[in-house]
């Protein structure tokens, strides 16, 4: 059974095939073995174009987006420890053997560089039926915003 036809049988209803297309079908062929550096930095990029002003309103864009369900697990001044979970998550991992998910760790660093102003990381890891991001920042390393930086209206 193909992907195509493992995904309708077991998810007939559900909205998640043009993603599941273009992020775990054509993406791994065009970039290969760049694949997770070049979704990590693409996901920093698209932090810059939407950046959000909270946690919340970080949740909130997941959900819309289709990411998945983002739990805030953990926080202090240093490290920020996140959970995706949901029927997009877990479809992704189901009918894939390797699912990148470099692009939320992007998009997660980006936002807490941009909310904190200091240089900051993401590292993911995959478990069953979700994947938990922990977030890193370095206090000692400050990063400046454009001037031009202006956060964008989350509609909850």
């Amino acid at each position: 059974m193909n992907k195509y036809e493992k995904f309708r049988k077991e998810h007939s209803d559900s909205p998640f095939w043009g993603i599941e297309l273009l992020r775990d079908s054509l993406l791994p062929d065009l970039l290969d073995q760049d694949i997770h550096d070049i979704l990590y930095w693409g996901g920093k990029d698209l932090a810059t174009k939407f950046p959000v002003a909270s946690n919340d309103d970080l949740q909130a864009f997941f959900k819309q987006s289709q990411f998945g369900n983002l739990e805030l697990k953990k926080e202090n001044i240093k490290k920020i420890s996140w959970k995706l979970s949901g029927p997009e998550v877990e479809t992704r991992l189901k009918l894939n053997k390797d699912p990148d998910f470099m692009l939320e760790a992007g998009f997660l660093a980006q936002t807490k560089q941009q909310i904190d102003q200091i240089s900051t990381e993401c590292e993911a890891t995959i478990k069953l039926n979700s994947v938990n991001f922990n977030v890193v920042s370095d206090p000692n390393a400050p990063v400046n915003n454009p001037s031009d930086f202006k956060t964008i209206n989350i509609a909850k």
